[in-house]
């Protein structure tokens, strides 16, 4: 295993002068230990906890080459510029680089480049590639957003599944796999596809106390439209606004737009240079708010996001964390808001009986034994009552009138969750429910 001499006062002076940070925030001192004493190791920490600091700072005082697996390629590429701009080598190889650009990354691979940013179809891909990082020598190999890696995650790609070949392609260096959201099981299921070796596993818990969840019932489309209109009109600052579908994406941009606010949207079906605008029209504080699928958020640098809004109901807690969680990464207040409509659990058992569906048609179409066919149909069908279970308990959210933030860390197994646990921030703590006479109201 590759180990380093570099002392903590080392570490600290490139914290500082390379940096710019005077202290490690909590939870990053722990992993960077780990990874520089050669372990292979698993952090699950927040958004906005500083993951990225976990490997650049090892990488810089470990010999060979860091590789960074993303699964954006816009994330990836603003990795790159922010480390161009501290005057650290850098590289990524994605299918968005021209040919000349290829080029110019591969010469820059070959001199030995300090950090290499890629995505898992490339490692699955290209074996020239592989062969010349191994040739460089690579001392760690590092997993942006592994919680992709487990079937039983919210992001899952196959892609990810795949990224022991390279690794033992490339002599098993350690591994660093890095995500803001896992249950105890998609941790069990990391480690067990990446056969993980005896890793340090560092949760530092996802309470965030500038988060402040509510949630508002609509009992109609309507009332939603009428709802989101007035919270973005009264808002604070940019914020983003989720739904479940383009179909909604549309609508509901148009109606803002129409209420005289300053609106984008954002989803897989426009053009890349439309998204790329929205984006950038997002990211510089010119909007009020971008309307959006999932498809948006993912490595979106702005700390400064004030509310996050969810226009629909998300598929899971995980998902519904991740998105909210993209508020308030410079330390401020944000609200999260869920419009929470019971109608909305139809569109998600939709989505989900057509994804399976389909998967299963592709299943049969395959070659494979009988015994083969069969246990990865049981799989499936497994993967396809675990997203109900998961949809399920998202719609117990919505109808709760517990703590919203004991509700999330109860569902993450978070050790900060004790018995007594009240946040005190929520809506739910704000407007306690009391028992009188048998019935619940508001206290």
């Amino acid at each position: 295993m590759p180990r380093t001499t570099a002392s903590a006062q080392q570490l600290n002076r490139t914290l500082r002068r390379v940096f710019g940070h005077d202290a490690l925030r909590p939870g990053q001192e722990d992993v960077i230990r780990a990874v520089m004493s050669g372990r292979d190791t698993l952090a699950v920490m927040p958004t906005g906890s500083g993951k990225s600091l976990c490997y650049q700072i090892p990488g810089l005082h470990l010999k060979g080459t860091t590789v960074v697996v993303s699964p954006l390629i816009s994330l990836m590429k603003d990795q790159v510029e922010k480390l161009g701009d501290v005057g650290i080598d850098a590289s990524q190889l994605n299918s968005a680089l021209t040919k000349a650009e290829l080029e110019e990354m591969l010469a820059r691979l070959r001199s030995g480049s300090e950090f290499v940013f890629t995505t898992p179809e490339r490692l699955a891909s290209d074996h020239d590639f592989v062969e010349m990082l191994k040739r460089n020598g690579v001392d760690r190999f590092v997993i942006d957003e592994a919680h992709c890696v487990s079937q039983w995650g919210h992001d899952f790609r196959p892609a990810f599944a795949e990224l022991k070949r390279a690794i033992g392609a490339l002599g098993h260096p350690p591994v660093l796999a890095l995500t803001a959201t896992a249950t105890p099981e998609v941790i069990d299921d990391i480690v067990r596809v990446l056969e993980l070796r005896q890793p340090a596993i560092i949760n530092t818990g996802i309470f965030r106390p500038n988060l402040h969840f509510e949630v508002l019932q609509t009992a109609s489309d309507d009332e939603k439209r009428r709802r989101l209109t007035e919270l973005v009109r009264t808002r604070e600052g940019t914020g983003i606004v989720y739904t479940a579908t383009v179909k909604q994406v549309e609508a509901v941009e148009a109606e803002l737009r129409a209420a005289g606010l300053t609106v984008a949207k954002y989803h897989g079906k426009l053009s890349t240079r439309d998204r790329h605008e929205s984006q950038d029209r997002f990211t510089s504080g010119e909007l009020d708010a971008i309307v959006a699928t999932n498809a948006f958020g993912m490595g979106i640098d702005k700390s400064d996001i004030r509310f996050v809004v969810h226009y629909a109901v998300p598929a899971s807690l995980e998902a519904y964390y991740q998105e909210a969680g993209r508020g308030g990464r410079d330390g401020e207040p944000s609200r999260c808001v869920l419009l929470f409509n019971t109608a909305d659990r139809r569109t998600h058992r939709y989505l989900i009986a057509k994804s399976f569906s389909g998967a299963r048609t592709r299943l049969l179409r395959k070659q494979l034994s009988e015994a083969d066919a069969a246990k990865r149909l049981r799989n499936l069908e497994a993967r396809k009552i675990a997203n109900e279970d998961k949809l399920e308990r998202m719609i117990a959210y919505g109808q709760s009138l517990r703590c919203r933030w004991r509700t999330l860390l109860e569902y993450f197994e978070d050790p900060e969750c004790g018995p007594d646990f009240r946040c005190g921030i929520c809506d739910a703590c704000a407007r306690p429910v009391v028992a009188v006479d048998g019935d619940k109201v508001e206290g």
